[in-house]
């Protein structure tokens, strides 16, 4: 079987992390081609895929000048870019896997479903939380009548302390007015998604959302705490601050591909030299917390009303102890309730013996966590992307635009909703 001739465009961990899987764990992918203006990444690409120095590009024009050398593009641009990198590729008829969210804002949304539907080209959303086996298996139950009607579906992620710095207090994604995603857009487009995809009996009517930045602001930093962590804030605030740096990204690096992107290094290379001195000066990650500018909200929940009348909680909150999703879903025949960190979930339907209720549980070996594959979503995905390029079915778990689209319309409406303090209908 011929392998799939795919282009990477952004080399970032994300596009590397699929290229990966379809490359090298299922052996369906031949990386063709990369583009990225980091130079670092392209070396990258070409030490791990084995790209060819003349098919490594660092504008994606150049490539385009080529016209459609490969089968399929893995875009893993940062968000605000999915809009420019995405349009010419599928204009040349590229069928495409496009890294989450899709785009900000309706209108471009509109855009990239209608070019691809114009040039026949199969995109898919990395929507991975849908191939997890635990949500899978979720799904297959609804699917087979098991929970009846479904009434409510009640879901939570608790982003841990460390991942809440690294990506949204100092990360790239702290500012929606730079990446241009909101918290729910670049977080939870996923767990929304999910909502939509499991209640696929109906589409969202109505959502009303509250929530803002109150906690990790300014005013809340720690008494005497300074600008820099390294730099001009006394021993004992940092002692007591949970988002000291030198615990945080010095002593216990849990994703250490994200803190020192900005020393024009892969994270491997960097020397704890480096590391400090780049915290100290230059790198954002050293700055404090509370002071870091962001502007996205450190909160938010989401209450949906669906056509059919069933309706929809999700609570998203930065910053927490224990990171974690769970879910909740009420039908007229049974319930579920699970976490997916702890890999079990269990089925409870009533007993009519004893007025009560039976248990089933389901458990799932976790190899990987979320941050290592998504537990077997990043895999799935891909898979199933690869699948379809070669003829296969799609799952049932398939992130076609066409069945991605209502999810993200869903996440804008909760933002503008959380904004006019006022409920939105879709």
């Amino acid at each position: 079987m011929s392998k799939l001739r795919t282009v990477l465009v952004g080399c970032g961990d994300r596009a590397c992390v699929y290229a990966e899987e379809g490359a090298n764990a299922l052996g369906l992918m031949e990386i063709a081609a990369a583009v990225d203006p980091d130079e670092v990444r392209l070396q990258y690409v070409r030490d791990r895929f084995g790209v060819p120095r003349e098919m490594c590009f660092r504008d994606q024009s150049e490539l385009l000048a080529k016209g459609k050398i490969a089968d399929c593009v893995i875009n893993g641009t940062m968000d605000e870019y999915h809009l420019q990198t995405s349009l010419p590729f599928l204009e040349q008829g590229y069928d495409m896997l496009l890294e989450k969210p899709i785009v900000n804002n309706r209108v471009d949304l509109m855009r990239i479903y209608e070019t691809a539907k114009a040039h026949n080209s199969k995109l898919m959303i990395c929507h991975v939380l849908r191939y997890t086996p635990f949500y899978r298996k979720i799904k297959e139950l609804i699917l087979a009548g098991e929970l009846g009607e479904i009434m409510n579906i009640r879901t939570d992620e608790r982003v841990g302390v460390f991942h809440s710095s690294v990506s949204f207090i100092r990360g790239k994604w702290n500012s929606e007015k730079v990446c241009g995603s909101s918290l729910l857009l670049a977080k939870c487009c996923h767990d929304i998604d999910l909502l939509c995809w499991l209640n696929a009996d109906s589409s969202p009517e109505q959502v009303f959302s509250y929530g803002g930045r109150n906690f990790v602001v300014p005013e809340k930093a720690p008494k005497g705490a300074g600008t820099r962590c390294l730099v001009d804030c006394p021993q004992d605030v940092r002692d007591e601050c949970i988002y000291d740096v030198q615990s945080m990204y010095l002593d216990n690096c849990m994703l250490p591909w994200y803190p020192w992107q900005c020393t024009g290094k892969n994270y491997q290379d960097v020397t704890m030299e480096e590391k400090i001195g780049s915290l100290k000066t230059y790198n954002p990650h050293g700055v404090c917390a509370y002071k870091a500018g962001g502007d996205l909200a450190d909160h938010q929940s989401v209450s949906v009303l669906f056509k059919n009348g069933s309706t929809a909680q999700h609570t998203l909150i930065l910053g927490c102890m224990k990171a974690g999703r769970s879910i909740f879903i009420s039908g007229t025949l049974g319930e579920i309730e699970g976490n997916v960190e702890d890999g079990v979930f269990f089925l409870r339907k009533y007993d009519k013996k004893t007025s009560t209720y039976t248990e089933k549980r389901f458990g799932f070996k976790d190899t990987e966590g979320e941050t290592g594959g998504h537990f077997g979503g990043d895999r799935g995905l891909v898979a199933d992307f690869c699948g379809i390029m070669l003829g296969k079915e799609p799952s049932f778990s398939y992130t076609s635009i066409e069945n991605s689209v209502v999810g993200h319309l869903l996440v804008y409406a909760a933002d503008e909703s959380m904004k006019k303090k006022f409920p939105v209908s879709l």
